[in-house]
């Protein structure tokens, strides 16, 4: 056979094979029968095989469809034992009761009251001494000083360096720790109950003979000025600070921040801070709390032998200023140059934290906006304009601010502060609703409990009644105190505390996209990044004023 004659038979033979490939497909696709095929093939001129044609095709499809499959039995419903109880919700048990764990008081021979709340269910011990001082000391002029003095108790003794305080601690598996508040410094301690005799000397160290030495005072100062100056990064912290500043005034201690200013804290000395201690650090104006794994039989001994060359003296009695009483609302706007959303706080002087009114406040301010309510569904959830909005009352033992804010789109700056004014004039003019009501006053009682979860939790709710002087039956009588607030009371509160025509208003964000928009809300005065009043603009010879000035514009 020649070449030519072998490719063409390879090329037929290929071909044959393409055609069956086909013949098959459509067989299989139409259901028609094989003999059908067989004359197309046999047509093809180039096929000689015809033969193979026939039989081919019979091979790879069947003469018939096989029979469907037959379908499934069908399965009976299948029911768990326990069915009917998932038809129907099981009825709401007893309500459970909370008791505030029981404490006692009694007092070591150097004045020093204890206040003493047994838990035997672990061993461990939670000591912390309340001394009654804190920022409210402060003089003006030496914001920072009540922190400071606090924060220096662990870094060193006459006996003990900072080191050593901190390796023999950790050595017996203890935590100390030193800070300070508006109205209280306290240094605290944890520490299982078999190491308490080798802790509890430590820490009677630390509270009795501290060294304010000139080197540790330094560093602790310089870290300190190095973490202040970021500050001004902060639009929050500007806002928060410059609110205190104006609902105080500068001669007030509540004006400046509890960790000073840089001005202040570069006036203070380690002779500063002694004498502050001095005059306060005594066993008379202090309270020693103790929540843990011991009995009164056998802390009182420890204590007196640890606090026995602590002695009480006579306390400086010093009264604060009266904040300036604000006359209108006004806009205070410091400049955050492009400032891609606006810190805003609307605030005014509130209450001490001994009223009788501070009860029924809790109540009205959880409803504005202590927590998920009419400021957060308004300003985040109906507007989409800030991430969170709240309103505090900071009681102290004397007048602490109210506050309400947060941090919003630069865009609806004004919007957002209408906004919060238009909440805080609605509860003052209207009563709120019986949900509301009923809410705000099921999440203050069911989460009460939770105050006492540590031992370090109750032991800040004991302090407390010390800081402030409130009786024993203070903590156990609250939820019921709460449970009594009604729609009136409510509406009482926000009428007598929410002064909606003398509000402070304070906002960082950039100066030329907002101040025309707040000027239509209220007069409005500039301040620089510390909250300070910025220099009066001095007009030009042709009459025209440069700068900023309150109630708007600067003339042109």
């Amino acid at each position: 056979m020649s070449r030519s004659t072998r490719r063409a038979s390879r090329i037929g033979g290929a071909a044959l094979a393409a055609m069956i490939g086909l013949a098959a497909c459509a067989t299989q696709q139409t259901g028609a029968p094989t003999t059908a095929a067989a004359p197309a093939i046999a047509a093809a001129p180039a096929l000689a095989a015809a033969p193979i044609v026939a039989k081919t095709p019979a091979l790879l499809v069947p003469a018939t469809p096989p029979p469907a499959p037959a379908a499934p039995p069908a399965q009976p419903e299948r029911e768990t034992p326990d069915a009917p109880f998932r038809a129907n919700a099981p009825a709401a048990g007893a309500e459970p009761q909370f008791k505030v764990p029981a404490f006692k008081r009694f007092k070591l021979k150097n004045g020093l009251e204890v206040i003493l709340a047994e838990f035997h269910d672990l061993p461990l011990v939670d000591v912390s001494l309340v001394v009654k001082a804190g920022g409210g000391a402060n003089p003006p002029e030496l914001a920072g000083l009540a922190e400071m003095t606090a924060n220096m108790l662990d870094e060193g003794t006459k006996t003990r360096s900072a080191i050593d305080i901190a390796d023999e601690m950790a050595v017996l598996g203890a935590n100390l720790g030193t800070a300070s508040s508006w109205d209280a410094s306290n240094a605290s301690m944890s520490v299982l109950t078999k190491n308490l005799d080798a802790a509890l000397a430590v820490w009677a160290d630390v509270v009795q003979h501290p060294a304010f030495s000139e080197q540790e005072f330094t560093r602790v100062r310089d870290n300190l000025l190095t973490a202040i100056a970021r500050r001004k990064d902060s639009p929050p912290v500007i806002a928060t600070l410059a609110m205190s500043k104006i609902l105080y005034g500068e001669k007030h201690p509540f004006a400046w921040p509890m960790t000073g200013v840089e001005a202040s804290l570069k006036k203070l000395t380690v002779g500063e801070l002694r004498k502050f201690y001095d005059a306060y650090y005594r066993p008379n104006n202090a309270v020693l709390i103790v929540a843990g794994d011991i009995t009164e039989a056998a802390l009182r001994p420890k204590l007196e032998k640890a606090l026995k060359s602590w002695q009480s003296g006579a306390i400086p009695k010093r009264k604060l200023p009266a904040p300036p009483v604000a006359t209108r609302t006004k806009v205070y706007l410091i400049d955050k140059g492009e400032a891609p959303q606006s810190s805003i706080r609307v605030g005014l002087v509130g209450i001490e934290r001994t009223n009788p009114d501070y009860v029924p406040v809790t109540v009205m301010n959880l409803i504005l906006g202590g927590g998920f309510y009419r400021l957060d569904l308004n300003l985040r959830e109906g507007k989409g304009w800030t991430y969170g909005a709240r309103s505090t009352f900071d009681a102290r033992r004397t007048p602490g601010p109210f506050s309400a804010g947060g941090e919003f789109v630069a865009t609806h700056t004004a919007d957002s502060v209408a906004e919060i004014l238009k909440e805080v004039n609605t509860i003052r003019d209207t009563d709120v609703s019986d949900a509301e009501l009923s809410r705000a006053k099921d999440q203050i009682i069911k989460s009460f409990p939770a105050r006492f979860a540590t031992r370090a939790t109750t032991a800040g709710q004991l302090a407390d009644l010390a800081i402030y002087g409130l009786p024993d039956s203070y903590l156990r009588d609250y939820t019921k105190k709460i449970a009594a607030v009604s729609k009136e009371d409510v509406h009482k509160m926000a009428r007598k505390y929410l002064a909606s025509d003398k509000l402070s208003i304070v906002v960082v964000g950039d100066q030329k996209m907002l101040r025309d928009g707040l000027s239509k809300i209220a007069p409005v005065e500039l301040r620089d990044l510390e909250g300070n009043l910025l220099p009066t603009p001095v007009a030009s010879e042709t009459g025209a004023k440069s700068g900023g000035s309150e109630g708007g514009k600067a003339e042109e």
